[in-house]
């Protein structure tokens, strides 16, 4: 740095000296002296804001003095945005927030390790998979091994699932973490599972059953129709429905005693499963009960049913419609109309009834914890995590928005009142960029209806229909709504600008996100330089 100050004392025009200076600034931390070092060769060299070197090297000065900060949003965004570039100079990054001291860090350091899935990345899961003390750390390690499928560690997650004193989450992740690696399963493993001591060894010889297709092995499961273990029945259960086994035993499975007698198990899901199963197969009882326990049952064993049966396609259908008309919970109403609208009857009604229960300001999220394969609205029961501010608020939020998304899909006439409604809350807060996932590819009727709001004369509704048009994937007419709101922002919703634009990806931004480089906030500074790492690899 000294050399190339000296030197550019005897040729002070020399482009060559001022990008080398540059570059020392940047990699010796001294982002602000490299920003002001920049403005003033670009003055000279207009040609440097499309050179993809100099911009990647001004970024990731930036990036690289942001991972040394002491707050944590900064490294975070730094972690982040380096991961973004695909470079093996973000490994090292990843590596060290690994082995930090911070849980929230370690977290996301785990993700973006599981996405690069380089050696000394599943190194360091693998250690962590057995020193981690931070559970929502362990969970994203799990769910880190089962995604890369890294077979060495397949002990410790059978360990997972079979230690009595693991959390119920690291469990369920664990199964789908192993299931995830097996390719194919021997008869004598597959019966040691069956035959194990551990109730979720026996849930994982079910869960293989499926994912493996065994259908000529289904008949291994019938013996844990009678374990004690209600999960374990359960999955038996839900095995049975999904490879569509219609005998047992070379009978009828809807007339099988064992099938019929779990219909009054005493654990209700197991009860509403075994209904649900009956239903699919065409038995009357299982219909019956199902209903019994939808407009008789206790309110949360209620939704559950209606969970069920909003699964259960054609067969289901006439109760669903039935169950819409008589039902008072607007829970249960709003889980069947999705039932109905999937299955393209009586959408209007379907509508109708979804449109009512958005009108609620209570608080809700979608339940699947009494089987993972009912899914059913319900009232919130998440807590606050230090990893999401306001997380149930953002639950919530996700929850109407997808809802939304149904009446958009559907042509619904209140649609667009009803997402102009939600944009304009006053509490849209940190839900952007994830909401936008929720608008897939190919939902046009759902993009349409946004993209009309980017004229609407509120501001508020006009960046956020922006944001999600941009998180979405891309679309380049929310750009020009972006930059004009950036001004006058405030500095979170800054923040979800650049995020936005950096996901448009679009080169002509990058002037703009040049700018951005001199804001007073690190933080700012870091999301922009993120941006401008996703404008030159889109």
């Amino acid at each position: 740095m000294r050399e190339a100050k000296n030197k550019l004392q005897h040729y002070p025009e020399s482009k060559a000296l001022r990008l080398s200076l540059i570059k020392a600034l940047c990699q010796s931390g001294q982002e602000v002296e490299a920003l002001e070092e920049w403005s003033r060769v670009v003055e000279n060299h207009e040609e440097l804001l499309k050179d993809r070197t100099a911009l990647e090297t001004l970024a990731w000065g930036v990036l690289n003095k942001g991972e040394a900060s002491s707050q944590l949003a900064i490294r975070i965004n730094s972690l982040i945005g380096a991961s973004m570039t695909r470079d093996a100079r973000a490994i090292p990054l990843i590596i060290n927030a690994l082995k930090g001291s911070n849980s929230m860090l370690r977290s996301v350091a785990v993700g973006l390790a599981a996405a690069y899935g380089d050696i000394p990345l599943q190194e360091e899961i693998a250690r962590l998979l057995k020193e981690e003390k931070v559970w929502y750390v362990r969970l994203e390690l799990i769910k880190a091994a089962g995604a890369l499928r890294m077979t060495s560690i397949k002990e410790r997650l059978i360990e997972i699932i079979g230690d009595a004193t693991t959390l119920a989450e690291e469990k369920v992740a664990a199964i789908v973490s192993l299931v995830n690696m097996y390719e194919a399963i021997g008869d004598r493993e597959l019966s040691n599972l069956i035959r194990s001591e551990r109730a979720g060894l026996r849930e994982l010889a079910c869960e293989l059953v499926v994912h493996l297709d065994l259908t000529d092995k289904v008949d291994l499961l019938f013996p844990l129709l009678h374990d004690s273990n209600p999960n374990v029945r359960m999955g038996v259960l839900n095995a049975l429905a999904l490879l569509n086994v219609s005998e047992i035993d070379g009978h009828r499975l809807i007339r099988d005693e064992r099938i019929l007698k779990l219909q009054g198990d005493h654990i209700p899901e197991v009860a509403i499963t075994a209904c649900w199963l009956s239903l699919l197969g065409g038995d009357k009882r299982g219909a019956d009960k199902l209903q019994k326990w939808i407009l008789k049952g206790e309110e949360e064993y209620a939704r559950v049913a209606a969970g069920a049966l909003a699964i259960s396609g054609k067969r289901g259908a006439p109760l669903m419609k039935k169950i819409l008309k008589k039902s008072k919970d607007p829970y249960v109403r709003t889980t069947i109309a999705l039932g109905l609208i999937g299955q393209r009857i009586g959408v209007d009604t379907a509508c109708f009834a979804i449109n009512e229960h958005l009108l609620s300001k209570e608080m809700w999220m979608w339940d699947t914890t009494h089987n993972p394969l009912f899914r059913s609205l319900s009232p919130s029961k998440v807590g606050h995590t230090d990893r999401v501010p306001n997380y149930p608020l953002v639950v919530d939020q996700l929850t109407r928005l997808e809802l939304l998304q149904v009446l958009c899909i559907m042509g619904d006439p209140k649609a667009e009142e009803a997402v102009k409604a939600f944009l304009e809350t006053k509490t849209w807060g940190t839900v952007g960029a994830a909401a936008a996932t929720l608008l897939q590819e190919g939902d046009d009727g759902a993009l349409d209806v946004v993209r009309r709001l980017l004229s609407d004369p509120n501001e508020k509704v006009r960046i956020q229909a922006a944001l999600i048009l941009a998180l979405h994937g891309g679309d380049k007419a929310a750009v020009e709504v972006l930059k004009t709101a950036y001004p006058n922002a405030s500095r979170e919703i800054k923040i979800h600008i650049l995020e936005a634009l950096a996901k448009v990806g679009d080169p002509k931004t990058i002037e703009f996100l040049l700018e951005r480089l001199n804001e007073p906030f690190q933080v700012l500074r870091v999301v922009a330089a993120t941006a401008i790492i996703q404008c030159l690899y889109h």
